[in-house]
């Protein structure tokens, strides 16, 4: 093999690495945010089970933290994905807050039903794969 084929193949493994490095990042960095999203929404369920309803001040703390959470990580998603396709969570983030203010219980865990089920759905469209690398 001559030398201009040693660096072809040398410059082909290096960039498929590089490549294989930045979806594997990505992946993390998706996972974890919807990951640190859900953990909210079983933690905000379980403040207003022990406080007997959602008007409270932890429930609403915990609103307020998964909206700041959210917006800091919507922030870096969108450089990964169209912001168009996750946007609706942060509408529902704030629906929950408006939810709160107009004693709502019903919608209010109707709209945390919905924010887990974009959190799934998320991490299935989201998620690393080869098809990135290619």
């Amino acid at each position: 093999m001559t030398k201009v084929g040693v660096f072809k193949l040398v410059s082909f493994l290096v960039i498929l690495a590089l490549l294989t490095a930045i979806c594997v990042i990505e992946d993390r960095l998706v996972a974890g945010s919807l990951m640190e999203v859900k953990n909210y929404c079983y933690a905000i369920e379980l403040a207003s089970e022990e406080n007997g309803g959602i008007i409270n001040g932890e429930v609403a703390s915990l609103v307020d933290n998964l909206e700041v959470s959210w917006k800091e990580n919507e922030g870096r998603l969108c450089f990964m994905v169209n912001h168009k396709s996750i946007e609706q969570l942060g509408v529902e983030i704030v629906r929950l807050k408006t939810y709160i203010d107009e004693e709502e219980e019903i919608e209010f865990f109707t709209s945390l039903e919905i924010i887990k089920h974009y959190v799934e759905t998320f991490q299935h469209f989201m998620g690393a794969s080869f098809h990135n690398i290619l």
